[in-house]
């Protein structure tokens, strides 16, 4: 610029004076293209966050091509345009490009761009273009001096220019130390572009005339400058964004192999995407390849067609499927659900899916989540859940092992007082002391009461069922527990049972906390040895706290607590720390497996409870089992019944056939009937009453029948009987009443199922009951 501000105005005049025209307007053509081109890239840009630059760009520039284009048509000697061509209205032109293009890139660089759409920055560089051609093509005289031919450029001119020149300095200035690393390179070609349009400012302050060689010098640098502002506006709304574009599907192209590879090295799982559309169809936008190896399912067929995909769900599990989407779907919660899907070769697997759901702007939900076959996970837990339910009935049996003595040592009782008043009585009615023959009987009763309660406790504490919990009181359970135990511990074990609170309730199952009791208490026997000792067994209610609650993993609140301890042995920490562990145990050969307080630790577990132990050696051992307590008392029956009857005023001479094989019980039972009211024939084999039965089928109006029988079962006559006299009221007795027996006895319309050491109070009511229901029946 030195150079060209110090040559001659005349230099190159020969070669310009005859195409200085067409070189202004080539140079002028340039730089209006370019500044074109910054408009059309600026409206085109890809980067939403450039665009209030590229809004101030729009309309700036829109300015600037308008004015460079009327400074080329209005220079002197091109043909009049709108107005005769002149040099003031030339430079004119010239100073509002020049000033457009300073303020665009200040406001640029001050971040000063208001907030307009693309549309609203187009209208104001249009109506501002349009406002600036009319003023300098109508009203030209209103504006300042600026050319005076013969002497050159006014000091208004040059003033003007020098303004300009600092102004696009500072504006260089400003774009150069902007801190802004991610637009570092197109900040700076826009700062060069200001620096090289405000050194170029400095060849239009001295020429005399439009031809001299400064004038065509300044327009170079005008040409130069606008090139690198079409750079810093490509690279910052073109280039950049497309490179990030680029970038940007790279980084998507790298995620998708990387999920690709996480999907098949997924050896039991698949990743998958689910679409719920706004009319409530599903649609799978992406499931991995592994589909194909778990269930044999291409992965592209099931995102063409969901409907191949929900065709592999298990009939039965479809429509809870259904019901756990639109749950999740309402709620916006955790989706989790397991299914059976089948294979394409008919295998069943069992299906576990985990998925978020998520509202997209357009108010579709999408589920990403992934589906794990748990079918040999599933198959394990249910091994494991027999091989537990083995350990418990084998600790059950072990148990019941240790209570033997105890119960044959009371049943010897038993029968010993049976048979010693069964000869009494027979002696006094021989001697016809009536008084003392009915005292006898009554101990006989006694005794037979006493043989039944033992039978029942066996039964209860040996049956094999699910575990149900009910609410109910404590104080029965332990009671019975503990009558049961009196049987079993010998005379050198002292039993007390303390009862802290009478009315404590929980929601309990009554086996296993009567196991949990009779397992603490002999654990507690076998730790006083020989010598014997005191065994401690109480019920209590308490309050935990948070502290301890934290310490014993329970929920801050009332809990019933059961105590057992003794004086016995005690325990090292080390024994203590391992106590609950299935199968150890510090007990001889033979005196034990170690699985008694491992199942009590879980029995304890399962009703949301705990156990703990205090010990040292020497000092014996304290348990405490925490089970949550019910606010509510609750009575140990709740159930009406109904008002006792003598024996001798039910029947009206119905007809019964029984079944029995047991002569003593048929006998028994013939009488009590017969003394009831009722018309009884007993039969000793299956056969015949069936035989009986099938001659005269209207000959009887109810059959009861033993279960346990030769040959043929109680079960196999009460279905013989329903084909003969469909209707027939049937009862059945017998000895141990399962849950299995109990489901196949409801399956033939068995009306009543008795257990025998209750049938001589239960049998006749049951009878009435029976004839009753099949009366009401027969009515309807």
């Amino acid at each position: 610029m030195l150079a060209i501000m110090t040559a001659p105005a005349d230099t190159g005049s020969s070669w310009l004076s005859g195409r200085m025209l067409s070189l202004h307007l080539v140079l002028e053509l340039f730089a209006v293209i370019i500044a074109a081109l910054v408009v059309t890239a600026s409206w085109h840009t890809f980067d939403r966050r450039e665009d209030r630059s590229a809004n101030a760009f729009i309309a700036g520039f829109l300015i600037v091509g308008a004015c460079d284009l009327m400074h080329a048509l209005t220079f002197q000697g091109m043909p009049g345009l709108l107005t005769e061509s002149s040099t003031p209205g030339a430079i004119f032109f010239w100073l509002m490009g020049r000033s457009f293009e300073v303020l665009t890139l200040g406001a640029i660089a001050l971040a000063l761009v208001p907030r307009f759409s693309r549309s609203a920055s187009l209208l104001i560089g249009i109506l501002v273009s349009v406002a600036i051609i009319g003023f300098g093509s109508y009203a030209i005289e209103s504006f300042p001096v600026t050319f005076v031919e013969g002497i050159g450029v006014t000091p208004f001119k040059a003033r003007y220019e020098f303004v300009l020149m600092a102004l696009n300095f500072l504006v260089a200035l400003l774009l150069w130390r902007r801190k802004d690393p991610e637009n570092a390179r197109q900040n700076a070609l826009l700062a060069l572009s200001a620096f090289f349009m405000g050194v170029g400012g400095l060849a239009f302050t001295a020429y005399v005339a439009p031809t001299d060689f400064q004038n065509i010098g300044g327009h170079l640098y005008k040409v130069m400058a606008y090139v690198l502002l079409y750079r810093a506006t490509y690279i910052t709304n073109i280039l950049a964004p497309y490179e990030a574009l680029q970038a940007s599907e790279a980084r998507v192209r790298e995620s998708q192999a990387r999920m690709h590879t996480l999907g098949a090295n997924l050896a039991q799982s698949v990743l998958y995407q689910v679409v719920r559309e706004l009319d409530g169809s599903m649609r799978i936008t992406h499931m991995t390849d592994a589909v194909e190896r778990i269930l044999g399912v291409k992965a592209a067929d099931v995102l063409r067609d969901p409907a191949i995909w929900y065709g592999h769900f298990h009939a039965e599990d479809l429509p809870v499927l259904k019901i756990a989407v639109q749950r999740s779907a309402d709620t916006m919660l955790h989706f989790d659900f397991e299914a059976r899907l089948t294979r394409a070769d008919g295998r069943l697997r069992r299906m576990h899916f985990v998925s978020t759901p998520r509202r997209l702007e357009d108010g579709h939900l999408v589920w990403d989540g992934i589906m794990t076959d748990i079918t040999e996970r599933s198959e394990a837990q249910e091994v494991r859940r027999k091989l537990e339910l083995q350990l418990r009935e084998a600790q059950k049996m072990e148990s019941i092992g240790t209570l033997a003595s105890g119960i044959a040592h009371d049943f010897n009782n038993v029968l010993a007082a049976i048979l010693g008043n069964t000869m009494m009585v027979i002696e006094d009615v021989e001697r016809g002391a009536r008084e003392e023959a009915l005292l006898g009987l009554a101990q006989i009763r006694k005794a037979g009461s006493r043989a039944r309660s033992l039978v029942n406790q066996i039964l209860s504490f040996s049956r094999r069922e699910v575990p149900e919990r009910v609410a109910q009181p404590l104080r029965p359970i332990l009671a019975e527990s503990v009558s049961l135990l009196r049987s079993t511990l010998p005379a050198n074990v002292e039993l007390v049972e303390h009862m802290d609170d009478q009315h404590a309730c929980a929601l309990v199952d009554r086996t296993q906390l009567e196991q949990v009791i009779v397992n603490l208490c002999t654990n507690a026997w076998h730790a006083l040895g020989d010598k014997g000792g005191r065994i401690g067994v109480g019920i209590s209610q308490v309050s935990i706290g948070s502290d301890q609650a934290l310490v014993h993993a329970l929920i801050p609140g009332r809990y019933v607590r059961l105590r057992v301890e003794d004086n016995g042995c005690g325990m090292d920490e080390a024994t203590r720390q391992r106590v609950f562990e299935p199968f150890f145990t510090t007990k001889a050969v033979g005196k034990g497996t170690g699985i008694g307080l491992s199942v009590v630790h879980r029995i304890a577990v399962e009703h949301d409870g705990a156990i703990t132990v205090e010990s040292s050696p020497g000092r014996g051992a304290r348990f405490d089992v925490f089970i949550p307590a019910l606010p509510v008392a609750v009575d140990a029956d709740n159930e009406p019944s109904l008002p006792a009857r003598g024996a001798r005023d039910i029947g009206r001479g119905e007809r019964v056939l029984y079944v029995e094989d047991d002569a003593v019980i048929s006998l028994m039972v013939e009488r009590m009937l017969r003394r009831a009211g009722y018309t009884v024939s007993c039969l000793a084999e299956p056969e015949k009453a069936i035989e009986t039965l099938r001659r005269a089928p209207h000959a009887f109006d109810i059959v009861v029948t033993d279960y346990n029988m030769p040959i043929h079962s109680g079960l196999d006559v009460i279905r013989q009987v329903a084909s003969i006299r469909p209707g027939l009221p049937t009862i059945l007795i017998s000895g141990y009443v399962s849950d299995e027996l109990q489901a196949k006895a409801e399956e033939l319309g068995v009306f009543d199922i008795l257990e025998k050491q209750k049938a001589l109070d239960e049998l006749a009511p049951a009878i009435e009951k029976a004839l009753m229901r099949a009366s009401m029946t027969t009515e309807a």
